[in-house]
């Protein structure tokens, strides 16, 4: 009774673990994406540009106001009925609408749309740049993980080796074959093949924490984050030709060119400063005292008046605040234009350094899968001699040793390897 009743706990209890939910790298860069916060702030940075942009547009557009006052004016009027002076309270309102509408503003407003629709495309460039840089850090989460999970697969198989072996040594030493010395060797080198396989786990637990919060996920979740399928590697084209592209459609140096046309914009705006403007202004009102004789609604409808005018105004002397402006924004642009500079370099350098590394990969891993052919040849070889009785326990472990080593160095290369391309497609400007 008491077996059956333990087997339906552990059995609700196995239900009522939450399911693993598998997100595949398609999935978690939508995710990035969605909760970067580089991401978001590129947003609303673009929602800005864009306002800027619009506000810019209007300034050409006709402006239309309407206005309206009234008061009260104390004092002496003369009386023509009396012909004297006496004391008179006369009430006025006024009322109409007023109109402009620029003409000629020395092509600001142009240079003004220019430099908010170069800020918008950068502000856009800078967002697309941002969902790379999320999908670059998530590839990594993913790489960690991949290689975390190899280190396991390595370090599992190995502790499990060396408990059969330590087995083996405690039988000879139960036939007097071997030294006692040997079961306490060989237990201290199954703990520490042991502890290697929890410090990989702890690693791949550590990897999976990190890209659920990267992720925004439930912590609360049970996820499996699979690497991508292995794909046929295809040729790649020179180092040059992959600097050539990346200058071409990188975001970040699409975006600094992009604001660098912005900050020439403005100094032609801050120029337009010297020049005149021209505006067609136009009014209509009607008005109301006290002081006439009319009816108040006889004097809205007879008092009513506009005009029409032309005004020009031409800057005479400012006070040096045109030239201020304009060597203001001439210092920015040539800032930006260092800004951009730097980012080519950078760009270009981070396209090398990946390129590099899969070189460097392509010539390891054949490398990795020798030497652990080699250690596992050396391996049985000594253990023959070990199990003939002509070498010894420490030798064998040494050798072992290097052939887990080996061993995790090419399972970390192979995963490794598989990464890389991605991460050169994102280092040229290209999506995944």
């Amino acid at each position: 009774m008491r077996t059956a009743l333990l087997l339906v706990l552990l059995a609700a209890g196995a239900s009522a673990q939450p399911a693993e939910r598998v997100v595949p790298l398609g999935e978690a860069l939508g995710l990035a994406r969605a909760h970067s916060a580089a991401v978001l702030r590129a947003a609303a940075e673009a929602e800005a540009a864009r306002a800027s942009l619009d506000a810019a547009r209007a300034s050409r557009q006709p402006a239309v106001s309407a206005y309206g006052g009234g008061g009260q004016r104390y004092g002496l009027a003369f009386d023509q009925t009396t012909g004297g002076l006496t004391q008179a309270t006369v009430e006025s309102v006024d009322l109409g609408l007023a109109a402009e509408v620029v003409v000629f503003d020395g092509f600001e407003t142009r240079a003004r749309a220019a430099s908010a629709e170069s800020a918008l495309l950068a502000a856009r460039l800078g967002g697309e740049r941002a969902a790379h840089a999320a999908a670059a850090e998530t590839l990594r989460g993913y790489l960690a993980i991949a290689q975390a999970r190899a280190a396991i697969e390595v370090a599992t198989a190995d502790a499990e080796a060396q408990a059969r072996l330590a087995a083996e040594v405690a039988a000879q030493v139960a036939l007097g074959a071997r030294p006692a010395s040997e079961t306490a060797e060989q237990a201290e080198r199954v703990a520490a093949a042991r502890t290697a396989a929890v410090l990989a786990a702890r690693d791949l637990a550590l990897a999976r924490a990190g890209l659920v919060r990267l992720l925004g996920l439930d912590p609360a979740g049970t996820y499996a984050f699979p690497a991508p399928e292995p794909a046929a590697p295809a040729p790649l084209p020179t180092v040059g030709a992959l600097v050539a592209d990346a200058l071409r459609a990188r975001p970040d140096v699409r975006a600094a060119d992009a604001a660098i046309g912005a900050a020439r914009s403005d100094v032609r705006a801050a120029r337009t400063g010297r020049l005149p403007r021209v505006a067609l202004a136009a009014s209509m009102g009607t008005g109301f005292t006290s002081a006439a004789p009319d009816a108040f609604g006889g004097q809205f409808a007879d008092n009513r008046a506009g005009s029409l005018g032309l005004r020009v105004s031409v800057p005479l002397l400012d006070r040096g605040a045109t030239r201020a402006e304009v060597r203001r924004a001439r210092a920015r642009a040539d800032a930006l234009d260092a800004d951009a500079a730097q980012t080519r370099r950078a760009a270009a350098l981070e396209v090398e350094t990946a390129r590099l590394r899969l070189d460097a990969l392509a010539d390891l891993l054949p490398l990795a899968d020798a030497r652990v052919d080699a250690a596992e040849t050396a391996l049985a070889a000594e253990r023959a001699r070990y199990d003939a009785g002509a070498s010894t326990l420490q030798a064998v472990a040494q050798l072992r040793a290097r052939l887990t080593a080996a061993r995790t160095d090419a399972a970390v290369l192979a995963v490794t390897a598989r990464f890389e391309r991605l991460l050169l497609a994102l280092a040229t400007g290209g999506d995944l």
